[in-house]
């Protein structure tokens, strides 16, 4: 039997509520541009699916955006946000300590307990049942600001600006098929400002494609054809996504590929394009009084956009971090080498990319490592095999002549004796 024969057998066998999950966790994947369209990309995702189910230790690298049964981070406001893999969500400053802000469920590995949260320069923000709550900073009171419109599946919120976040929803609605949105609300009013992509999928075309992809030799016409209508369940894009920082009004222009999953955003000002790759439409976050743009890979140039950062600022300048990191201050991001081998932490500089690596007398044993910043203080978050759950850890950054020279360890769990 030929290898192509034998995979379409064995995604003959695959239970339709498996494939109604990855259709969803398809249209997660398509929003990080890192994906090919197909059904060898379904049957990885569902083996990939299959072995998270028994993976307790996952780690996000730099700065988790979550998922899986991992805890998660945030840094934003002058706070940072630590989520347990229970859901339980604290706010934390150096000075004050941890605050609970929200209270999750029991930890239950077959079940996703945690909520989706962001945050941005006004508030927290976190969604929960039919609506997106918030929590302005330096409260503890959560407002209702935002309801869905249908029920929902797959929820997922970034943040989109100093005081706006993006979501991305899944809808759960059978008489239509699956429903995804991604769009932009303001995080103050909780109106709704833009919709980036909208897309409904008709499950029972889809299945009925499915069955002819099972049955059909592939290249055979029919084969083909069904390809084609696969295809054809085109989304609808925002022609043009508008950010501002400081009296600057920047544009996202839209850029279509070859095909219709190549869509991709150009940062533009005044019709001038100031970064010779794509952006993400969404995520986008501040240091200081500047945006932060994080580079996407996407459209017909895959392999050649750089896994980094587009810095905007208010007084005309444009800077490009191109190592992976996180934001830390508008001079310095941070990095990772090697944690697993005892390795190191790395600030980058913003304005010529030079690293510098930093003193750090690492005292923890734990694994999975994020870490996140905001220039003056670095967190590092890991799991913990004795207590059995991601724990974070706060460092104070110690600077020499301007430079970030060393971490100085401010407290080992910042849940542990929380307020």
């Amino acid at each position: 039997m030929k290898r192509n024969e034998l995979l379409l057998d064995v995604i003959g066998e695959v239970k339709d509520e498996y494939l109604q999950e990855i259709d969803s966790r398809i249209e997660h994947v398509r929003r990080g541009r890192r994906w090919k369209r197909g059904l060898l990309a379904a049957c990885v995702i569902l083996i990939v699916g299959v072995v998270v189910q028994f993976a307790v230790m996952l780690g996000g690298g730099l700065g988790s955006r979550g998922g899986g049964f991992s805890a998660e981070g945030l840094v934003a406001g002058g706070y940072y946000f630590h989520q347990t893999r229970d859901g339980d969500i604290f706010r934390y400053t150096p000075e004050k300590g941890a605050v609970c802000l929200v209270k999750g469920g029991v930890f239950d590995r077959w079940k996703n307990t945690r909520y989706s949260i962001t945050a941005n320069d006004y508030g927290f923000y976190c969604s929960k049942g039919d609506w997106i709550y918030r929590i302005k900073h330096g409260e503890t009171k959560s407002e209702k600001l935002y309801r869905y419109e249908a029920k929902v599946g797959n929820i997922y919120l970034y943040p989109a600006g100093a005081s706006d976040i993006a979501v991305e929803v899944h809808y759960d609605d059978k008489n239509v098929g699956l429903h995804n949105e991604l769009f932009i609300i303001d995080g103050i009013t909780g109106d709704r400002k833009v919709t980036i992509i909208d897309e409904y999928v008709n499950q029972e075309e889809i299945g009925a494609i499915r069955n002819v992809l099972r049955n059909e030799e592939p290249g055979s016409d029919a084969y083909n054809k069904s390809l084609d209508q696969l295809n054809k369940h085109t989304p609808a894009f925002a022609k043009k996504i508008t950010y501002t920082v400081g009296k600057r009004t920047l544009e996202l222009a839209l850029e279509e590929g070859k095909d219709w999953f190549d869509y991709t955003y150009r940062l533009t000002e005044n019709g001038k394009t100031l970064y010779n790759g794509y952006v993400e439409p969404y995520n986008v976050r501040t240091v200081g009084d500047s945006l932060v743009f994080t580079v996407g890979r996407g459209g017909n140039n895959l392999g050649n956009d750089l896994n980094g950062y587009v810095i905007v600022s208010p007084d005309g300048t444009n800077r490009v971090v191109n190592v992976p990191s996180v934001p830390g201050n508008e001079k310095f991001f941070f990095t990772i080498k090697e944690l697993e081998d005892g390795g190191s932490i790395l600030a980058v500089r913003v304005s010529d990319n030079e690293k510098f690596k930093l003193k750090w007398d690492r005292a923890e044993e734990r694994h999975g490592w994020d870490i996140y910043s905001d220039g003056s203080y670095l967190w590092t978050m890991g799991f913990d095999g004795k207590k059995g759950d991601y724990l974070a850890s706060c460092y104070r950054i110690e600077y020499e002549n301007g430079i970030p020279t060393a971490l100085t360890l401010i407290d080992d769990d910042i849940t542990d004796n929380n307020k």
